[in-house]
């Protein structure tokens, strides 16, 4: 293949197969390229029932991060009421547009979201490390967030169980010690993920189950 340059003020052109293309396209057209690569699926186990990115209308990054290699699993609340009534789907796609908006972020901080009724959604793709408004850094963390204020909302034993599902599922996936399965809260000054999901992490419960469901599989 012959290839040879072109110069002109202000950019560069390829002659490439007697062909001339210029620099700008190329960019744009490997920029495409990029960003339109399926992100991979996990092989999820049956006992999940996660609503994939593609099935609630997540729209591909226009940008990206380093990847990382997680090793933590931890823990957030979204930090504001929700309503029993509010739709999980509309609540996802306007956090997607708006951390992409109004914050500097790639995407959705969190790699998973649990409903009210226990339904997991997949959001930011978990090669990337997730993003947070406090000090500790995210990278190496794969982040679970509950939607709603557990300081004043109650956690169901149904999305408990979910949790802790899914977080047996993560910590076997990535090899994660379950001793690093913790919350927000256990890395900076903060009430999240609220009261009434912390105190699943002080007295034990959480990690306690997680072990037990994982002794099946030892």
């Amino acid at each position: 293949m012959h290839i040879s340059t072109i110069e002109f003020p202000g950019f560069t052109k390829l002659n490439i197969m007697n062909k001339t293309i210029s620099l700008p396209f190329i960019v744009l057209l490997v920029s495409c390229t990029i960003f339109n690569q399926k992100i991979p699926v996990p092989d999820y186990p049956d006992d999940l029932q996660i609503v994939t990115r593609s099935e609630w209308g997540w729209k591909p990054l226009k940008k990206t991060l380093p990847e990382h290699h997680v090793e933590y699993i931890t823990l957030h609340h979204g930090g504001v009421i929700f309503a029993e009534d509010k739709n999980p789907i509309e609540y996802l796609r306007n956090l997607q547009d708006w951390s992409r908006a109004e914050k500097p972020w790639i995407d959705i901080p969190y790699h998973y979201m649990i409903d009210l009724n226990g339904i997991i959604y997949e959001a930011r793709p978990i090669e990337y490390p997730g993003d947070t408004n406090t000090d500790y850094d995210p990278t190496g963390h794969a982040l679970i967030c509950i939607m709603g204020n557990y300081e004043e909302q109650i956690l169901s034993e149904h999305q408990l169980q979910v949790l802790i599902d899914l977080c047996a599922w993560l910590s076997v996936k990535y090899s994660v010690p379950v001793e690093r399965i913790k919350s927000h809260k256990d890395y900076t000054e903060t009430l999240c993920p609220g009261m009434n999901i912390y105190q699943y992490f002080e007295d034990g419960t959480i990690v306690n189950r997680v072990i037990d469901s994982l002794k099946p599989h030892q």
